[in-house]
């Protein structure tokens, strides 16, 4: 395993989302004046697509989904509600918005096509866009059933195979993982539960030790399984008062650590680890 490259941002990260071609798209908030930032990663070679990226509205804003390279952001109707509203389309490899949708919301992207609504009084009212274009395909009129089944084929058409996320105690591992842990951890003051994954000869985890001044420190260490050679030791966050989670995860060939709350390093896996 070796490092492979690292964001830091004097800002919060809040999304880290992973695109069909292995682009990597970190969302980061101002949480003092509530702006959000866009920065994006090639994960293949690790070179920097854009930063501080920012749309005309900097608050009120997310994202939606990436479609084949295309980021989907809705605004919030008022700041207080949860509800979204409006589609603006972006171009990650030129970062221009392609189109801007002021009527519809987006509900999913699904064989080049994006399916959004209007809100009648009582009814949703259907309707599809090209992906690129932002042009109307269709008409679905309030046929839930019909959307629904298409939501649930594009769900089912997403591979997360190549996603693992870390188990959220020992309770599942087995007997000789949960003893290479607790071997590793017995000199620690451990509060809370152990995180842990496991791919091939590599066992991963992290967990939350507590120190002399009763804070919390949060580490993460990767072994490898038949040695127990300590392969990458991380302190993820220090002087911590509250137990955190969702620290770690792996796609394909790469592990991404959450640090701080505000950098996220890239590991590249290997396979023949002593």
């Amino acid at each position: 395993m070796k490092k492979h490259f690292g964001f830091k941002s004097d800002k919060q990260v809040f999304r880290i989302l992973i695109t069909e071609t292995d682009k990597l798209v970190i969302e980061t908030r101002d949480t003092t004046t509530k702006e959000v930032s866009f920065h994006c990663y090639d994960l293949q070679t690790g070179d920097c697509v854009f930063s501080n990226y920012q749309l005309e509205e900097k608050t009120w804003l997310g994202i939606e989904a990436i479609y084949k390279d295309v980021i989907y952001f809705h605004k919030f109707p008022k700041p207080d509600l949860p509800g979204h509203k409006e589609i603006i389309a972006l171009d990650i490899a030129s970062q221009k918005v392609l189109w801007h949708n002021n009527e519809n919301a987006f509900l999913f992207a699904y064989q080049d096509k994006v399916y959004s609504f209007t809100q009648g009084f009582e009814d949703r009212y259907f309707l599809t866009l090209d992906y690129l274009s932002g042009e109307q395909k269709e008409n679905l009129g309030s046929d839930y059933t019909l959307v629904n089944s298409l939501r649930a084929e594009s769900d089912n058409a997403k591979d997360w195979s190549v996603y693992v996320y870390p188990e959220l105690n020992l309770s599942t591992a087995d007997e000789a993982t949960k003893q290479t842990i607790l071997s590793f951890t017995r000199s620690f003051s451990v509060k809370g539960e152990i995180e842990w994954a496991s791919i091939n000869e590599l066992l991963m985890f992290s967990f939350h030790a507590k120190e002399k001044d009763e804070k919390l420190t949060n580490r993460f260490v990767a072994l490898n399984k038949n040695s127990t050679k300590t392969i990458v030791a991380e302190t993820l966050n220090e002087n911590v008062t509250a137990l955190l989670t969702d620290s770690f995860f792996v796609y394909k060939d790469f592990l991404f650590i959450l640090k701080e709350k505000n950098e996220v390093v890239v590991y590249v896996l290997r396979q023949d680890q002593d």
